[in-house]
């Protein structure tokens, strides 16, 4: 292996180091919106774009499908499925033409690109990566270590030398690669900014990232301030005023909310259907199956009324994201605000803006309270807002734009939800086999007794679940102290023996009723209420932190039971067949802890066999669990690229005007629930009367 070959390491600290768009140096990513680039008189939008059209000189037509792609995430998945067909020596030419990609980036964003590049002073520059580590570095140890090639890192460093040295006139070296078939719908590329500069050509061979590595003095320096992002060419700026989006299109205006909406407070409409407010997909007609919220409705009266199109949002979780149109009249709990939209507000629009990141974080600094986790956004607080107000045809532009790529998504997601589900079904059975069989094939097997459990090795053991665990052994009383913090585990963090998403942090004192159950490492938790969704954990980290819902059965093994085991035991789909078969209920049903403890389970005698058995478990299961994991980060990435699209079209920032809709970007509002969380609609949910 040669020097430009070796992997490099990398320390964090030392390091300016980027993995997201939205971070201060995510414009040095190639899927930072903002900078254009200008080729053979179009404009494509991302350095991104720019190097996968270059895969395809042969293929116009796949060319002029990644131009036309607005996001630089789309402009690379729509060129996936043509990756065979890319140039037949593109390992051999790919790194020279992502060196011209960036060159292009900063010549036609030179402000922005070079202001960027230089505030990371003299530290390596690296591209954090989950799983390349050719263009970036992979994350080892405890997190401050980085380990990879970093190649889009080195040339980034490359190209931060030229403007050191030579200043403006490095966007001139930009010449496009001396590579054969090196085209654009046909034509020979051609770079009209200028041509490079003997002085730049020889910094080029001097710091060629394949000759000798550009030296980089690692030291630390002090963090750099926050980048403005590059804008669009096509509008002219200005000041907005606003901390959180410096500058806004010069035809956009500033208002204060109540000069865009009014104040509905309308009861007295039993009949209407009741409506709730999801983290992701705005506002939804709620199941009223569930027997439990039919008795949380006994006052109804009290319930306000949103019009179709009205902007509802939860005072206390606004800052979440809890906000959106009300597809159809209907009403929403008292803890809600209702907002009616004057005519030159697209209440779509403003639901996106409200969900920005950006907007969150003023929300938190105009709501009131007297503990800061409970503090409510009221509408005398709301109306005082200052909103982004485009000219309403943009806004309806915005909108049907953002929904067209919301459905592109929604697809995306979707099927990798299909693929984790296949993969999982494939490890059930691996699990479900070996915890009935052993590992012994020619074991002599005995009648368990039980018809659901069948026949099992002879010389384990069947006892009721309660004879192998405590349940629910521990409880958070009443009086504990209002600020212990903890990690709540809800049904809807948990789904098939894995996490799915991220525990939100809260205090006791905000914390919901429900907060009760107890964690430590080694217990598994089972959810009571629709057991068949599989909403089951083996917690198998630290776990002090932990509180979980009373929803959960929590399972702590005794000493004759191997932890690890008993949780893939829970998980098998014997167990949970026979859990939801003995559970009451239509749509909801659930089964009685004192039930599942009667429930008969057969373990191995001994905790050596148990442990045998969970190693091949874990050993035959590896590539499924490795497959699941890469398929969930697809899924968290695009998630953050949705993020950042959003913040960045319904702030001006990408403009869309241009953009007309095609036959791949129908709309189908029932797809569009894929973007919400899997185990959303089990996800449990406080009812309030909007006071303390």
């Amino acid at each position: 292996m040669g020097d430009r070959d070796k992997t490099r390491t990398y320390i964090r600290k030392e390091s300016v180091v980027f993995l997201k768009t939205n971070e201060p140096f995510g414009g040095l990513s190639n899927m930072a919106g903002g900078y254009p680039i200008h080729v053979n008189g179009l404009r494509i939008l991302t350095s991104e774009a720019l190097y996968q059209v270059c895969r395809f000189p042969h293929l116009p037509d796949v060319q002029k499908m990644i131009i036309g792609q607005i996001s630089p995430m789309t402009a690379k998945m729509r060129s996936k499925p043509y990756r065979k067909d890319s140039r037949p020596d593109w390992d051999q030419v790919r790194v020279r033409i992502m060196r011209w990609s960036l060159r292009m980036k900063l010549a036609n964003n030179w402000n922005a690109f070079s202001t960027l590049l230089l505030k990371t002073g003299e530290r390596p520059i690296v591209e954090e990566s989950r799983k390349d580590d050719f263009w970036g570095a992979k994350v080892v140890d405890d997190g401050d270590t980085l380990v990879g090639m970093n190649v889009l890192g080195r040339l980034l460093m490359e190209l931060r030398e030229q403007v050191k040295q030579q200043g403006r006139d490095a966007a001139l070296d930009i010449a496009p690669p001396d590579i054969p078939q090196f085209l654009l719908f046909g034509q020979a590329i051609e770079v009209a900014v200028g041509l490079p500069t003997p002085q730049a050509a020889e910094v080029q061979e001097q710091g060629s990232l394949f000759g000798a590595d550009t030296a980089i003095a690692v030291e630390a320096v002090a963090d750099p301030a926050p980048v403005v992002p590059a804008k669009t060419v096509n509008q002219a700026f200005r000041a907005s005023g606003l901390p959180w989006v410096p500058h806004i299109p010069e035809s956009w205006q500033v208002l204060r909310n109540g000069r865009l909406f009014g104040h509905r407070v309308e009861t007295g409409f039993p009949d209407l259907p009741i409506l709730e407010v999801s983290l992701r997909t705005g506002v939804r007609v709620r199941d009223m199956e569930n027997l439990k919220r039919k008795q949380v409705m006994s006052q109804k009266e009290k319930y306000k009324r949103a019009a179709k199109g009205d902007i509802a949002y939860n005072m206390m979780r606004m800052w979440q994201g809890a906000v959106g149109p009300a597809p159809v009249d209907g009403l929403v709990s008292p803890a809600y605000v209702v907002v009616k939209p004057y005519d030159e507000a697209n209440s779509s629009y403003y639901s996106y803006l409200f969900r920005t990141a950006a907007y969150m974080q003023e929300v938190n600094k105009f709501s009131r309270g007297i503990v800061a986790d409970r503090n409510r956004l009221y509408w005398e607080s709301f109306k005082q807002m200052p909103s982004l107000v485009p000219p309403r045809p943009e806004q309806d532009q915005i909108v049907a734009y953002l929904r067209a790529q919301d459905a592109h998504i929604a697809r995306f997601i979707q099927a990798k939800r299909d693929l984790i589900k296949l993969l999982t079904e494939q490890k059930l059975r691996i699990i479900d086999h070996a915890v009935t069989r052993g590992l012994d094939a020619a074991v002599a097997l005995k009648p368990s007794g039980i018809e659901w459990l069948g026949e099992v090795p002879e010389h384990w053991e069947v006892k009721p679940l309660k004879r192998w665990v405590r349940l629910n052994a521990r409880t958070l009383g009443q009086k504990t102290s209002p600020d212990f913090e903890f990690r709540y585990v809800d049904i809807g963090s948990v789904q098939t023996g894995r996490l799915v998403k991220e525990l939100e942090r809260i205090r006791f004192e905000a914390a919901p009723s429900r907060a009760r159950r107890v964690l430590r490492r080694g217990d598994t938790i089972i959810s009571t209420v629709r057991t068949y969704l599989k909403a089951i954990w083996y917690v198998g980290e630290d776990a002090d932190d932990l509180i979980a819902s009373t929803g959960f059965a929590v399972l702590t093994p005794g000493k004759s039971v191997e932890p690890e085991y008993l949780g893939y035991v829970i998980q098998s789909s014997a167990f949970v067949n026979r859990v939801a078969a003995n559970s009451i209920g239509i749509a909801y049903p659930a089964i009685a802890e004192t039930v599942l403890g009667r429930f008969p389970v057969a373990l191995p005698p001994t905790v050596d066999e148990q442990q045998a058995i969970v190693a091949r478990i874990k050993t035959e299961s590896a590539p499924l669990d490795d497959a699941i994991t890469r398929t969930e980060e697809e899924i968290k990435l695009i998630r953050e690229y949705r993020d950042r699209l959003i913040a960045d079209v319904v702030t001006g920032q990408v403009d869309v005007l241009g953009w007309q809709p095609g036959p791949e970007d129908a709309v189908d509002d029932a797809l569009l629930s894929a973007l919400g969380d899997e185990n959303e609609d089990v996800t449990e949910e406080e009812d309030g009367d909007g006071e303390d």
